[in-house]
C-alpha cells in the first residue's frame, strides 16, 4: 500500500507502460520508413562501378542523368576513349564478385570504351565499359567538365541505346537522298 501512495494509483503505471510501448513502436516505424528525400545511385551500399550505375539508370528511367549523381568521388571532368580490352578478368565468377559471360570477357585485342574521370589533370577513376547499355555514342566525350556532364539516351544507327552528353553534337551517317547521292 505505501508504494501505491508514493507513485499514485495503479492506473498510472499502466499509462506509463502503454505510452512507452507506443513510443517504441513509433520509433521503430520511423526507423524503417522509406526516406522521402531524393536518392542518387551513388549510395554506399551499391557497387562501386559507375558503368553499372549508368546501366541501372537506363533500366529505371529515360530521363537525363547528371554523371555527378552517379559518382561517389570528387572529379572535375570525364572522358571516354577506346583502348584494347587487355586480359580477361581473373576474378570473375569467384564468390559472386563478377559475372563471367562472354560479352564481359572480350578478346584481348578487341577495342572497348574506357570511362575515365580526371581531377587537377590526373586520372582519379577508370573503368572499361563492357555492358552494351553503358556504351557512349561517337564522337566520344573528351574532357567534359562536371557542370556539363549531363547524359541523355541517344540511338545508334542500328537502334541500340547509347549515352550522349546533353547538348553535344552527334555524328550521323550521310543520307544519300539528301546529300546528292
Amino acid at each position: 500500500m505505501p508504494c501505491q501512495q508514493r507513485f499514485g494509483s495503479s492506473g498510472f503505471g499502466k499509462r506509463v507502460f502503454r505510452l512507452t510501448l507506443y513510443g517504441l513502436i513509433a520509433l521503430h516505424m520511423l526507423g524503417t520508413a522509406p526516406a522521402a528525400t531524393a536518392q542518387t545511385l551513388s549510395e554506399p551500399a551499391m557497387a562501386d562501378s559507375v558503368v553499372s550505375r549508368l546501366v541501372a539508370w537506363r533500366t529505371r528511367s529515360d530521363q537525363p542523368v547528371t554523371l555527378a549523381a552517379l559518382t561517389s568521388f570528387d572529379w572535375e571532368s570525364f572522358s571516354v576513349t577506346r583502348a584494347p580490352a587487355g586480359d580477361a578478368m581473373a576474378s570473375c565468377g569467384r564468390a559472386g564478385l563478377l559475372p563471367c559471360g562472354p560479352e564481359l570477357q572480350p578478346e584481348a585485342g578487341q577495342m572497348v570504351q574506357v570511362l575515365t574521370f580526371q581531377r587537377s589533370g590526373r586520372q582519379v577513376y577508370s573503368e572499361r565499359i563492357m555492358a552494351e547499355n553503358g556504351a557512349f555514342a561517337d564522337p566520344l566525350p573528351v574532357h567534359v567538365p562536371r557542370a556539363s556532364a549531363t547524359l541523355v539516351s541517344c540511338q545508334a544507327t542500328d537502334g541500340r541505346p547509347l549515352w550522349c552528353v546533353q547538348g553535344a553534337r552527334v555524328l550521323r551517317r550521310p543520307q544519300p537522298f539528301l546529300d546528292g547521292g
